[in-house]
């Protein structure tokens, strides 16, 4: 019996060093991955004019691949600005890039190879004013296989960089400061028993181009006294919001300390910054301490008041019963 049980742990050994010292790829720990730069490029461009986008790729896994390359169009998610890819093949945006990239293939990379691709960016000479957006796509597809085709899901990794195109002329600034948000971690309010944590000024782009809106956002106390202020949108290049798009810029704050009621007041330009535009809004805060505290003292007030009463009725019966 002692030898059986000596000859099955040798065995078992056995097979556990054969299976540890196979390559990686026995052992199904295959996937394909790239790296791209960079992840946002933008031009200007009249009708009729070219330019060129130098494209980085690299094959960040351990098996050839090959980048399977194509134009999507997209639209803003409506908060954070990032893009949501248009699903549906047969949806052409009238804002798409498609017909403006040339040059597009697949690209075969080798194990950690990198290479540059160069596109062009042709604008047709009847293209019209306004502005136009797409993310270049390169899908990795394992060496020797096939791209799904119709109604199939490839679970490959895919990057991509955004591409937006502002082609001059009878463009149309108009900007709508819609909201104020003031949060506390995801959760928005008007009155907090926490500090709040940053602030949100929510922006509509009504006109047909890209708007890259700048400006100040301040935040006051009950006495007028400036507690907070920061630069909108203080990046570069700045961020844009896509026509008929809502974008939400969020930026943490600080120094929301003191108890009492705060005032926001958010005050953004656009384009050459003719125009400023003002909105404000008002929150409070009240440690969740003071709360309970303020609560306490008020259920206290409450039952005293309530005792007192019945004292007094208490009273108003005895005196009755004597008179009587």
């Amino acid at each position: 019996m002692h030898t059986l049980k000596r000859l099955i742990t040798a065995v078992t050994i056995l097979i556990l060093a054969v299976v540890s010292a196979l390559p990686a790829n026995a052992q199904n720990q295959t996937g394909s991955g790239l790296s791209i730069s960079p992840v946002l490029s933008e031009f200007t461009l009249k009708p009729g004019q070219a330019d060129k986008l130098d494209i980085n790729l690299k094959n960040i896994t351990l098996n050839k691949i090959t980048a399977q390359a194509s134009v999507a169009d997209f639209e803003s998610d409506g908060v954070s600005g990032n893009p949501k890819i248009i699903a549906e093949p047969n949806h052409i945006s009238p804002n798409s890039i498609r017909k403006f990239v040339l040059g597009l293939e697949d690209v075969p990379l080798d194990v950690g190879q990198q290479k540059k691709v160069t596109l062009a960016i042709q604008i047709p000479g009847d293209a019209a004013p306004g502005a136009y957006f797409g993310i270049i796509r390169y899908k990795a597809i394992p060496a020797g296989e096939t791209a799904p085709g119709p109604g199939e899901v490839s679970l490959s990794a895919s990057v991509g960089t955004i591409v937006l195109i502002s082609v001059p002329g009878n463009l149309r600034e108009q900007v709508q400061l819609t909201a104020l948000h003031v949060y506390r971690g995801d959760r928005k309010g008007t009155l907090f028993f926490e500090r709040p944590t940053k602030i949100g000024v929510e922006l509509r782009n009504l006109g047909n181009g890209f708007v890259k809106p700048f400006g100040s956002v301040e935040i006051r106390n009950m006495a007028g006294n400036e507690v907070y202020t920061y630069q909108l949108n203080n990046t570069n290049p700045r961020a844009s919001i896509l026509p008929s798009s809502n974008r939400i810029f969020e930026n943490n704050i600080k120094n929301v300390g003191a108890i009492g009621r705060y005032t926001v007041t958010a005050s953004v330009s656009y384009g050459s910054g003719s125009q400023v535009l003002t909105l404000k809004k008002t929150f409070w805060y009240i440690p969740l301490w003071l709360t309970a505290t303020i609560t306490a003292v008020l259920v206290l007030l409450v039952l005293l008041v309530f005792r007192a009463y019945r004292h007094y009725r208490h009273e108003s019966k005895r005196a009755y019963r004597r008179k009587g």
